[in-house]
């Protein structure tokens, strides 16, 4: 990286915010993710946890093992050495099963008016090509391939179910447990997506994989219900 695009801030005593832009833009992104995977390689002592999101990278860190001047030293060396030209981030590829409309997807209609199609064409759309995940929030969270913005319910929802596929804005997500919530519900998956904090890490899925959708009926639901998201064919 040949010049210092990025801010470095502090969060409390013990945690620091890097900031590539105040907008998203594809190339923040994929800066913020090389940089959390070179991390999260390394291993290194004193650095307790990592997050990255669209454009800022969020590290916690225990300072009686790593001062906050060499944390800040250590990362710059990371930044530094980040290729411009290759900031490209694959991963693997996620078949996913999805019952669209009816009580499944209440409000496919709606995302399909929204886009000026009809319900057909909007589920061909949504599943013509992978969705690459860029962050993990409350569930994975992708770009839309839609053209237009998803308004959000005026008033949300008290409670979405698990595997919900939802819209709003520019974004889809997958609910990966029940919660309430105020995006477009226009599809459910069975596929069983919740976090494991056990496991390290708490998801089967990272930032950078990708998933493809596709159409089954009402009927089918039933025969993917136990699957997790392990269970399901991967591309790599």
């Amino acid at each position: 990286m040949s010049q210092k695009n990025y801010k470095f801030s502090d969060y409390g005593d013990a945690s620091v915010l890097i900031e590539f832009s105040k907008v998203f833009s594809m190339q923040a992104w994929q800066k913020v993710h090389h940089l959390a995977n070179q991390l999260l390689e390394e291993n290194i002592p004193g650095i307790l946890g990592i997050i990255p999101t669209y454009t800022t990278l969020f590290i916690s860190y225990d300072y009686l093992v790593i001062k906050r001047e060499k944390l800040q030293h250590v990362v710059e060396q990371y930044i530094a050495n980040i290729d411009d030209k290759n900031l490209k981030i694959e991963g693997r590829i996620f078949k996913i099963p999805v019952v669209f409309g009816g009580k499944y997807g209440p409000d496919l209609e709606y995302v399909a008016d929204s886009q000026q199609l009809s319900n057909e064409k909007l589920i061909e759309q949504f599943c013509s090509k992978p969705l690459q995940i860029m962050v993990v929030n409350r569930g994975p969270m992708f770009g839309t391939n839609f053209e237009k913005e998803v308004a959000r319910l005026e008033t949300p929802r008290t409670a979405v179910p698990a595997g919900a596929i939802t819209a709003a804005g520019e974004q889809i997500s997958i609910m990966i447990q029940k919660s309430p919530g105020g995006w477009r519900i226009f599809g459910q998956t069975p596929i069983q997506m919740k976090m494991e904090f056990e496991q390290n890490p708490p998801v089967y899925y990272k930032p950078g994989d990708m998933m493809t959708f596709y159409p089954i009926g009402e009927d089918d639901y039933s025969k993917f219900e136990g699957q997790t998201i392990s269970d399901v064919e991967v591309k790599e």
